[in-house]
């Protein structure tokens, strides 16, 4: 039942996401949706998050979010800052969070 559920919301999200796009990111996915093929029912959140972040976001930038995270010192900042910017810094990182849900 959980797993049931669990697609369910990243099949939503995945929908709201795509029915947002207004712009050149709407061309776009109009473009991408039909490449690859696939319809807007079956696309997952997690795989939407992927071609839009590989359209949209250069590896070097990506990299260089990666590196700023690996590299974040506390210092001055307060602990809640310091929570903050790591947490920003994550989504840079999926496979830190992957391997946590895996466990």
């Amino acid at each position: 039942m959980f797993f049931q559920y669990h697609d369910y919301l990243e099949k939503m999200n995945s929908r709201i996401a795509t029915n947002s796009l207004k712009g050149k990111e709407k061309i776009w996915w109009e473009d991408v949706k039909d490449v690859i093929g696939i319809l807007k029912e079956d696309l997952t959140w997690s795989e939407f998050k992927i071609l839009f972040m590989n359209m949209y976001l250069y590896e070097s930038y990506s990299d260089d979010k990666e590196k700023e995270f690996y590299e974040l010192k506390k210092g001055s900042m307060t602990d809640e800052k310091y929570t903050r910017k790591l947490f920003e810094f994550l989504k840079y990182v999926p496979y830190l969070n992957e391997e946590k849900e895996n466990t």
